[in-house]
């Protein structure tokens, strides 16, 4: 250390404060041993002060500080909600990282701030928790789902707080956090939560009110616009094969009033086209397989095969690799309308080229980037379905609705009720639990909690099967007509 005009000792020489020869407003400077590590050696931290008196009171305070740390066997000082992030983030799993950056970003950074976290307790975790559900029910409606104006789902803050926990227990183990406090257990004692039943906290097609009526008629209309001849993109020169001189073009570029029809603007507009392609295709391979829409997204067009089996029979077939996964685990999901999911995808790949203007290879992302304009686009995939599903099913009416069990909550449909409607619809045709599992990619557990909506109502015949077998009769010829006066619908 360069010599200082103004310097002390304080304690016997365990501190040295002193004023640096450069400092233009005299700040006090502290310099001590560090008793946490061997490097460094020494702890050296500005008072923050002109003044020696408050400078040696605060010099002194911060050598008590880190002999009480030393006593407690910690390793460094001061812990930040930052510095947990980034010294134990990547020992997460990807998506587990994700939502960990979220959380940051919207609440844990505004409130954690500069704080000290090493030596937090149960009623700073407490504290935080309480103003935290303040901060979401104030937040304006933008972006992000909000599905109540007057509670938060206890399901949200359980997966915020199992997250948070992990990072104080991995700073608790690596001895920069001096006592693990402890984390609320459920959040019902909390105001202003609501807790939904796991098989209600998502929105999912209902089969005769919602998926059949409104669903289906609105993806044969998307696959008619996309195969009407007068609709479809042209070569500039239809004479000659694709090539860079000779491209695809919309239809409103060779026929401009084509574009000013309601019914066919969304089929020969460039952007638009592919929209309709992509929430088709993407929609029914989800409603089909039960694929996640966090795995299609990274599946490239080698994933999808069509299969013949021994019996001619064909079958579509979508490998999810261990990168692809959600649990890192490889599958095969075989989709339960044999060929057809393959027939939509040729239909899909063709619209693809339509709008890149390039050959499609089988190591390219399955959905990839669309409507910048760029032409790296098409090399990068897309980041995630909700701004492709999110206007088609609000157009659907389909978006949200109120839980039937929560007053004034709203659930929201996503991608995932497609996922869910594919569960949901197995388990009702008697599709072995095990196979559903394998399916899909989910323990038997999950499915059992999160999408076995369906009542016993829906087995009513099976229940009763050997009753029927035995007596050999149609049971609706022999209910008494004095009984059938009780009876109402289910």
């Amino acid at each position: 250390m360069s010599p200082q005009n103004l310097q002390e000792e304080l304690l016997e020489g365990e501190i040295l404060i002193y004023v640096r020869d450069d400092s233009s407003k005299k700040i006090w400077q502290a310099r001590f041993d560090n008793p946490l590590a061997e490097k460094p050696r020494y702890i050296r931290a500005s008072t923050k002060t002109a003044s020696k008196a408050l400078a040696t009171e605060r010099a002194i305070s911060m050598y008590r500080e880190y002999q009480s740390r030393a006593f407690l066997g910690l390793k460094q000082g001061e812990v930040t909600i930052d510095m947990l992030i980034a010294k134990y983030g990547n020992d997460f799993k990807r998506t587990c990282r994700e939502v960990i950056d979220l959380c940051n970003k919207l609440y844990w950074s505004k409130y954690m701030k500069e704080q000290d976290l090493s030596r937090w307790n149960t009623t700073d975790i407490e504290n935080y928790f309480k103003w935290r559900i303040e901060e979401q029910l104030s937040r304006p409606r933008g972006r992000f789902h909000k599905a109540s104006d007057e509670s938060i789902s206890s399901g949200t803050l359980m997966l915020e707080r199992s997250y948070l926990k992990a990072l104080f227990n991995h700073g608790y183990k690596d001895n920069i956090i001096a006592r693990m406090p402890s984390f609320p257990v459920t959040f019902e004692r909390f105001g202003s939560v609501h807790t939904l039943p796991h098989n209600q906290r998502r929105g999912r097609f209902d089969l005769e009110t919602e998926y059949r009526p409104i669903i289906m008629p609105y993806m044969k209309r998307i696959r008619n616009g996309l195969n009407k001849s007068e609709w479809k993109p042209r070569l500039k020169d239809p004479n000659a094969p694709a090539s860079d001189d000779n491209k695809w073009t919309s239809a409103t570029r060779f026929n401009h009033q084509l574009g000013r029809d309601e019914e066919s603007k969304d089929f020969t507009r460039k952007t638009s086209r592919l929209s309709n392609a992509m929430f088709w295709f993407a929609g029914l391979l989800i409603a089909n397989t039960g694929i996640r829409p966090a795995e299609i997204v990274k599946l490239r067009h080698r994933d999808i095969k069509l299969i013949k089996d021994d019996d001619g029979v064909l079958y579509s077939v979508i490998y999810i690799s261990e990168e692809v996964s959600k649990i890192n685990m490889t599958r095969h999901a075989i989709s339960h309308d044999f060929e057809a999911t393959y027939e939509r995808y040729l239909e899909y790949r063709r619209e693809l080229n339509f709008y890149f203007n390039r050959e499609i290879k089988d190591g390219d992302w399955l959905f990839p980037k669309y409507g910048l304009n760029k032409p790296y686009a098409y090399d990068s995939k897309i980041d995630g379905l909700n701004n492709l599903f999110r206007p088609h099913l609000k157009r659907l009416g389909l978006h949200i609705k109120e839980s039937p069990t929560h007053k004034g909550v709203n659930i929201y449909y996503s991608a995932y009720s497609f996922r869910s409607f594919y569960i949901t619809q197995r388990l009702a045709a008697h599709l072995s639990i095990y196979t559903i599992a394998k399916n899909v990619g989910a323990s038997i557990e999950t499915i059992m909690r999160s999408y076995d909506v369906n009542e016993t109502w829906v087995f009513r015949n099976e229940m009763t099967k050997h009753l029927k077998n035995w007596s050999g009769k149609d049971r609706s010829e022999e209910i008494n007509e004095e009984l059938e006066g009780y009876a109402v619908s289910w």
